[in-house]
């Protein structure tokens, strides 16, 4: 929202057969905040029931398409209707009404952030398949964008409209509202948590329709694909995407675009890019055959090097070039054991194959320390001729 305009705030309401409970919900939300409910479908007189509710907004999807679908939906007569933020909130009356105007002056006071409610499960009584699963997407979550949230399935949450619906996601139903997490943390939009109850003792409040099987494989899927971008994406090119900025580029723009952020991230100083090409070369020549450039990737991940030109560099070891550097690995390990230039037997017998393959291991070893210092020397020194600059946010 643009700086000095006012807040407005409305409550999204979800629903899909929930007929026993939706009418409380929403009435009683009514009595702080205006309403809108997104009926997704539902075959059980839950439409029929909200027709005649005048304080209510009700927007009837034809057939049942997913909370996702619903919730897009009320967010879009949300900004139709002039509001800015909406509160989310579960039909299934698991949460209290009297948590919402809380929960809107804490939207008031940071309306720039999403407001995600976090929920003491054990505490409600909640089922000990339900804490799991939001433990094991909790984990998730926090490696995805570093943000520590206790609660990442909690259905009450403030969205700020405008700059949700520009992020860039892809996911539906229930996975839907973790993929904007992660694409708001990603984008910059802060994430604040708010403590909220929930109560799981009323039988109308576990009237789930998360289906354990398929809804689980959805969100693991999803994780897959949000973790190995965190993993693969830079910092600086995930927030562009999150946006949806990347796709709306031209295909020239967008492979530089991409190219360049790929290349400049943790190049913010001389040592760094040294090391990046130092770490790649040391994974590239070391005895570990198959996994060089995952080695690559990992250390440059934990180290905060540059995975691109790490990676790059790794490559050393292409197949034309593999068999001079294991053939100097042996030459070296032979020569660090005996000092003397490896001369082959015409008839190995098995001790002596046994024995070359050390050789060759602690060879190799060593080769690659010397090729990764050699390496991470000359390209600090062709950086610094080339006054490569050593300020932060400077790329290649």
């Amino acid at each position: 929202m643009s700086r000095g305009q006012p807040t407005r705030i409305c409550v999204v309401i979800p629903v899909f057969n929930h007929r026993l409970t939706v009418l409380g919900v929403a009435r009683g939300a009514r009595r702080f905040l205006p309403v809108i409910v997104a009926n997704d479908g539902s075959t059980d007189g839950s439409g029929e029931a909200l027709a005649g509710e005048k304080e209510l907004t009700l927007v009837t999807l034809p057939r049942n398409q997913g909370k996702a679908a619903a919730l897009k939906a009320g967010f879009a007569k949300g900004c139709e209707l002039g509001f800015t933020h909406a509160i989310t909130m579960d039909a299934d009356g698991q949460h209290p009404c009297e948590a919402l105007p809380a929960l809107a002056e804490r939207s008031r006071r940071h309306p720039e952030a999403i407001i995600v409610g976090v929920r003491d499960l054990k505490a409600a009584g909640a089922p000990l398949a339900r804490r799991l699963s939001n433990g094991l997407s909790t984990f998730w979550f926090r490696f995805e964008t570093g943000v520590r949230l206790s609660d990442t399935q909690c259905g009450l949450r403030v969205y700020p409209l405008a700059a949700v619906r520009q992020l860039e996601v892809r996911a539906g139903r229930y996975a839907y509202e973790l993929e904007v997490m992660v694409k708001a943390a990603w984008a910059g939009i802060p994430l604040l948590p708010h403590p909220v109850l929930a109560d799981y003792a009323a039988p109308t409040s576990r009237l789930s329709h998360f289906h354990p099987w398929r809804d689980f494989l959805s969100v693991s899927r999803v994780h897959s694909r949000l973790s190995a971008q965190a993993f693969c994406v830079p910092a600086p090119l995930r927030r562009l995407a999150a946006r949806g900025l990347v796709r709306g580029m031209a295909p020239s723009r967008r492979l530089r675009t991409i190219l360049r952020h790929l290349f400049a991230e943790h190049t913010e100083s001389r040592g760094r890019l040294a090391a990046a090409v130092g770490t790649g070369l040391f994974c590239g020549i070391a005895p570990i055959w198959g996994a060089q450039m995952l080695a690559a990737a990992v250390l440059a991940h934990k180290f905060r090097l540059n995975k691109a030109i790490t990676l790059l560099a790794s490559n050393v070891s292409f197949p034309l070039a593999a068999p001079f550097i294991l053939a100097a690995g042996l030459v070296l390990g032979h020569f660090l054991r005996t000092g003397q230039v490896l001369s082959f037997e015409s008839h190995l017998t098995a001790r002596q194959m046994a024995l070359y393959f050390w050789e060759w291991f602690a060879g190799s070893v060593v080769l690659a320390v010397l090729a990764g210092v050699f390496g991470a020397f000359v390209t600090w020194t062709i950086a610094r001729l080339l006054r490569h600059p050593a300020g932060p946010g400077s790329g290649l």
